[in-house]
């Protein structure tokens, strides 16, 4: 052996004890400290499988967009406007919305996909795979899966922002200390 190096030889059951539970597990039990570039799958330590970059050049829209959505069988992307799934190697376009509207929200179950962007909601078909237009169900600007049941924010409100609307077709203010209007 040369100088400056050894070896450390992990014991199967030092793996099998897998990373420590917290960190005030003292460092001499059987545990490991920590995992770089490695996860555990099916009972093995083996390395993470390097990332592939989704070229999104095609979706010119401004900040918060493109948007991704990993789901169980499928990664989608979304623009302003526009529904992309990933193939694993290109985007292919699956909707165009007529109108632009906020981020979307989405949520899966499978196949099939449920997604809104606060104006109109989109389906994609589990049989069809087809995405289109929901005439049925509500659009919304809040989606989740909670243990098999969809829960929606603020479903077929358009708008969300207070307002106030005066009868009259004028309005004159005066504004003092105590203040006065008529």
């Amino acid at each position: 052996m040369a100088a400056g190096n050894f070896t450390f030889t992990i014991t199967a059951e030092q793996l099998s004890s897998g990373l420590r539970p917290s960190k005030r597990t003292p460092r001499d039990n059987k545990y490991l400290v920590e995992s770089k570039g490695a996860v555990g799958r099916d009972g093995v330590l083996t390395a993470v499988d390097s990332l592939t970059r989704i070229a999104t050049t095609s979706i010119t829209d401004g900040f918060p967009f493109p948007q991704l959505f990993v789901f169980t069988n499928m990664i989608i992307i979304c623009g302003l406007k526009t529904v992309y799934e990933w193939d694993g190697s290109s985007l292919t376009l699956k909707y165009t919305a007529s109108d632009p509207g906020g981020t979307w929200v989405a949520v899966d179950f499978y196949e099939y996909i449920y997604m809104s962007n606060g104006k109109i909601a989109v389906t994609r078909d589990a049989g069809t795979r087809a995405y289109s237009l929901s005439a049925t169900l509500p659009f919304c600007s809040s989606v989740c899966n909670f243990n098999g049941q969809v829960i929606i924010g603020s479903p077929d409100t358009a708008g969300l922002a207070a307002g106030i609307s005066v009868g009259s077709s004028s309005f004159a203010l005066t504004t003092s200390i105590t203040g006065s209007w008529s």
